[in-house]
């Protein structure tokens, strides 16, 4: 950050006011340090040293994280040595303790009770007992309070209900115990009235098993819950705050906040309020609707002001999704919003309770000097800081007279460890006012000056998270923000329509050649009705493309991709419908629709890009009088034979790599999804692909066989079964009379996928992920979770928050957005699943089995525990909601299980062990390994994919080197030396 000028003439009267204030609060904040900085025990002197060296902080903060989870002295020294023994620091006293440890069974509780003792300065314990002597204290100071209930993610209705009833019953004791307080002016007391005693925090992602925008059930059953919670408070004459979370939760959170409040029996309740957050950029904008909304109802609002939490994530979940960045990118712009804000907040003091969220002097004193230009009373607003972590400045802002709150988490270490990661990765930053102020001792002057003059200093775009790209640069298509209502209003409205073209379809009179697509929630709804092809079709289609392929191979590689890149741009333009008919034709739920159409628009990018890359021969070596060349030709007529699962994607995917690289292509996709490939087909039309590069031909296996079969095929390239792929590379490498060639085979199959949850796993993380992976459109993804390994020590408590968090899952037709679990695709998978749950209860223990819907294709999830590793429920492919659950002793037996599969395609690992996680990449032998995140959701480029073993042969879809197969390499060699003369290089050689 570069210092501003600091003349005169750049610092107006108001900014001289801001600092002379803020130079009074340092005054007094600057003689002692606050608990971060002053604790003397290990992991406060560890603190001290993490300033100096960013690895050992990450490695600390990671530690404290997992420690809560740790049962034992080997365990703790176990880890103790992964994440320390290689820090580049003096630590050689704590490495020789991890590795004491296991010697000395004394050593753990010393650790242990060392970490408790530290994290309960800043989080306290929930049972009156101990809390109510903390709340006495701090009004003794006087402080105010408010207190925000941590626990474990909620996953689960159970657990929903669990947290609204701790929120209720602090509700309840601490009322009664503010009872016998004594008054206290300054934090009691405000121009509006009395200041209710008891102020509570609330998390809405608390009270919903899945706080998903999508779900309509989310916004009702939220709002039931915090509904019973703003009555209790308001009969015990408490004050409730509502969280703001992650930017996703935003919207929804207005929402419902707003919503609530327009209810009769709350629109007197002066005592509610919400927390906005500096470092978004649209918070502005935010709050001016929601000021304008209380005016119009003329009521008064509370608003808490923070800079944001959250920045790191925020960053990285939009680099991950293509999506705009939300927040501001660098920390000078956020001081500057938060000063823009504050004024705003207090220029509207008619109808808000402002307060200021900070630990910066500077931020604070502008909120100060600003009220006190609007004539707002020095109670009129308040100043709120953490529990632990700003003592000295909180004690100056008390000393100048102003209302003081403190933000107080109360509960388990364990689950409210992430809190505290969280808070001492932010106050320890290097950007942080208190470790500027308290460890690395900076100028005072630096530190107060003012954000704006130094962003204008600094004037110019704000960075960029995507380095700049080029036309050859590929990025993945974003997916639909569906946390933007006007995005699930027009996914709506394509629902709507689509639905109203099906309505118009009618039933064939006579089946004979035609196939009719139904819709698997209700079979009665014909979504279309085409052709079906039959042998005589399918040679004349492959005559037709062997006869064009010479001119199709001729058309030059730059034309090609630019056809394919004209099939993306097509294809982004009927996302939304494409989307739509995927719940229709597949019963994909809304997200997973979107995702597949995402998907095949990658594909055509990439590999466009792709082609262009490999399209100019290369020079092998540079010699006099020689010139070597190595280059690709396209090898034929394709068959592309794809799978229902992802009707769009992979059949996109297949089909552009073999068109793209010079060969004609001849699609047969699956029975169950016709139409999605008819509209494929349509779009590389309009993209101007030529009628007998690509071709369609619909139908059943045996069509299929005899492609496959057919001596002028060259390539086939194929997604599906293990049995339909082992008899596909059976009869492709059988040579037929007349062949002249070896086909090439492209063959993606099925998995048996396993997930490893470690004893020391966040459980939390892998509840959630472990839902996406195995019941993720009904576990009907060949990369789908089937089998999940358990550490023994992590085994009942995870299988009980599994077994509560699927319970609560919706099931029915996938356009309605509250249901997660949608129909399987036909009758006979519905049929292939309940017998499987039959094996399942003769092998194993039956932990959930939940009804589904009579209506439709339904199949509702079941998970065995007990499982046998080699029994058919784990060694087979369902192709459903069947979850396994399988008990290991140790981690090596937990790798041996996962690897004991005839299939390797996906894998994963939740796990907070460095060495385990270093373990599992060498042995655990997958085609796509993925650590502390679901195993589905495979991004083109990003994650290639495909398997090893019986899960497949050939490249990886969506990687560099998949184009290669659908090519053939010629090395071309030319003696240029002519009776001693070598001719210059000629140009494109």
């Amino acid at each position: 950050m570069t210092q501003m000028n600091r003349t005169p003439s750049t610092i107006d009267k108001f900014d001289r006011e801001v600092q002379r204030q803020a130079r009074s609060l340092y005054a007094r904040a600057a003689e002692h340090k606050p608990s971060i900085y002053e604790a003397r025990d290990i992991l406060g002197r560890m603190i001290d040293w993490s300033l100096e060296d960013e690895s050992l902080r990450t490695a600390l903060f990671r530690f404290v994280d997992v420690l809560p989870s740790l049962e034992s002295s080997a365990d703790i020294g176990r880890h103790l040595e992964e994440y320390f023994a290689r820090v580049d620091h003096a630590l050689g006293g704590l490495v020789f303790l991890a590795q004491a440890i296991n010697a000395g069974r004394w050593v753990a509780p010393v650790v242990r009770r060392n970490v408790v003792s530290f994290s309960r300065r800043f989080i306290a314990e929930e049972k009156p007992s101990s809390l109510v002597p903390i709340l006495s204290r701090l009004r003794e100071e006087p402080a105010a309070f408010t207190l925000d209930v941590v626990g474990e993610a909620t996953v689960s209705d159970s657990e929903a209900a669990a947290m609204q009833n701790r929120y209720l019953n602090l509700l309840r004791s601490l009322a009664a115990a503010a009872e016998s307080w004594p008054a206290r002016g300054q934090i009691d007391d405000s121009p509006a009235g009395p200041i209710p005693r008891v102020n509570l925090s609330v998390k809405l992602s608390s009270l919903c098993a899945r706080f998903d925008p999508l779900d309509p059930n989310t916004e009702a059953m939220v709002r039931q819950r915090l509904r019973m919670i703003l009555r209790e408070a308001a009969r015990l004459h408490a004050a409730v705050t509502v969280d703001m979370e992650q930017y996703a939760f935003k919207p929804l959170t207005f929402e419902i906040y707003r919503s609530l409040l327009d209810e009769e029996e709350f629109q007197a309740a002066p005592h509610a309020g919400l927390a906005v957050q500096a470092y978004l950029r649209d918070t502005e904008a935010d709050l001016t609707q929601l000021i304008q909304w209380a005016k119009q109802r003329k009521r008064r609002i509370g608003v808490r002001l923070v800079k944001g939490a959250y920045w790191d994530s925020e960053v990285a979940w939009a680099q991950q999704k293509n999506w705009p960045v939300p927040v501001f990118l660098d920390k000078v712009r956020t001081d500057a919003n938060y000063e823009r804000l504050s004024r705003l907040l207090l220029e509207n003091y008619d109808v808000v309770d402002a307060a200021f969220g900070s630990h910066n002097l500077r931020s604070l004193a502008h909120a100060i000097v600003t009220a006190k230009q609007l004539g707002v009373p020095s109670h009129g607003y308040e100043i709120q800081m953490l529990y632990g972590m700003a003592e000295p400045i909180r004690r100056a802002i008390i000393e100048n007279g102003r209302r003081v709150r403190v933000y107080l988490p109360v509960g388990e270490l364990l689950p409210g460890m992430s809190y505290l990661i969280r808070r001492l990765m932010e106050n320890t930053s290097n950007t942080s006012f208190l470790r500027q102020t308290y460890a690395e001792k900076r100028d005072v002057e630096t530190l107060i000056a003012s954000p704006d003059a130094i962003t204008k200093d600094n004037a110019g775009p704000a960075p960029t998270p995507h380095p700049a790209e080029n036309a050859a640069t590929f990025r993945n298509e974003p997916a639909v923000d569906f946390s933007r209502q006007e995005n699930r209003v027009r996914f709506s409205q394509a629902l709507d329509s689509t639905r109203a073209q099906i309505k118009r379809q009618t039933k064939a009179t006579s089946l004979g050649a035609w196939l009719e697509s139904v819709d698997p929630s209700n079979p009665k709804e014909i979504v279309g009705r085409v052709r079906v092809a039959s042998v005589e079709d399918a040679d004349q289609a492959i005559g037709a493309a062997t006869r064009f392929f010479p001119e199709w191979r001729a058309t030059p590689a730059e034309k090609r991709a630019e056809i394919i890149v004209a099939a993306a741009e097509i294809m982004r333009r009927k996302r939304w419908q494409l989307a739509a008919l995927e719940v229709f034709e597949v019963g994909k739920g809304w997200r997973e629709a979107d995702g597949d159409v995402i998907e095949a628009i990658d594909y055509l990018q990439y590999y466009a890009r792709e082609m262009l890359r490999l399209a100019d021969p290369r020079v092998t070596q540079e010699l006099a009088g020689e010139t070597n060349l190595y280059l690709y030709e396209p090898r034929g007529v394709a068959v592309i034979i794809a799978p229902w699962n992802f009707p769009l994607a992979i059949l996109t995917g297949m089909t552009a790599a073999a068109l793209v690289t010079g060969n004609c292509a001849i699609m047969k996709p699956a029975e169950q999804s016709p139409i999605m490939a008819a509209h494929l087909l349509d779009i590389l039309r309009q993209a101007g692909i030529p009628k007998s590069a690509c071709q369609l031909l619909q139908g059943g296996g045996e069509l299929g066989a005899h492609l496959v079969r057919h001596a002028n095929i060259h390539l086939i390239a194929f997604t599906g079964s293990r049995e339909v792929g082992l008899e596909i590379l059976r009869q492709a490498y059988t040579h037929s009379p007349g062949q002249a060639h070896v086909k090439r085979v492209v063959c993606e199959m099925g998995g048996k996928n396993a997930l490893i949850v470690d004893n020391d796993a966040d459980l939390d993380e892998a509840v959630v992920h472990i839902i996406d992976s195995a019941f993720g459109y009904q576990g009907q993804k060949c990369s789908a979770a089937s089998r999940i390994v358990l550490l023994d020590k992590v085994h009942d408590r995870f299988l009980t928050r599994l077994v509560e968090a699927v319970r609560s899952l919706k099931i029915g037709p996938p356009i309605d957005a509250r249901n997660f679990i949608g129909p399987v695709i036909t009758a006979e998978a519905k049929e292939r699943i309940a017998g499987y749950i039959g094996i399942g209860k003769n092998e194993a223990r039956c932990a959930l089995e939940m009804p589904a819907p009579e209506e439709g294709f339904f199949a509702g999830p079941a998970i065995f525990s007990e499982v046998d590793p080699q029994s058919r429920l784990a060694q087979e492919e369902i192709f459903g909601p069947v979850l396994s659950i399988i008990k290991a002793r140790d981690f090596d037996q937990a790798l041996d299980i996962a690897n004991c599969s005839s299939f390797a395609l996906t894998g994963g690992l939740f796990s907070r062990s460095p060495a385990h996680i270093e373990q599992t990449r060498k042995e655990f032998r997958v085609g796509n390994l993925y650590i502390n995140r679901g195993i589905t959701g495979a991004v083109v480029e990003r994650q290639p994919f495909g398997g090893l073993k019986l899960s497949g042969i050939g490249s990886k879809a969506g990687g560099p080197d998949y184009l290669l197969q659908f090519l053939e390499p010629r090395t071309i060699s030319e003696n240029t030396l002519r009776h001693g003369f070598v001719p210059p290089e000629e140009p494109g050689k």
